[in-house]
């Protein structure tokens, strides 16, 4: 129960808190390259060290934050226009194996 308490409130934190909403808010944007996708998904990760603080016992250090914020955002092709776009699989990974090892 403890575990979906605290998977519920980094949930409801992660889509309420304009800081990861960079990302979110980037969705739209196409890039003719994954790599100019991908550099700006880093960019963008790179602003989002509060997580860190906002929730210590979660994550325990930065690069266990840009993991997260990696699984969670990734670049992927449109086969309708053939541009890459951040894509958003925030509920995905905060129920994942991967992420629920790092609940208390």
């Amino acid at each position: 129960m403890k575990k979906l308490i605290t998977l519920t409130a980094v949930a409801a934190v992660t889509f309420a808190t304009g800081a990861v909403a960079h990302h979110a808010e980037n969705l739209d944007v196409p890039f003719p390259t994954r790599g100019g996708c991908e550099a700006e998904n880093s960019a963008l990760s790179n602003e989002d060290g509060w997580l860190l603080d906002a929730f210590p016992s979660l994550f325990s250090s930065e690069g266990e934050v840009r993991s997260f914020l990696n699984r969670a955002f990734t670049c992927e092709r449109n086969q309708s226009d053939g541009n890459f776009y951040i894509t958003d699989h925030r509920v995905e990974v905060l129920g994942s194996d991967w992420f629920q090892r790092r609940l208390p």
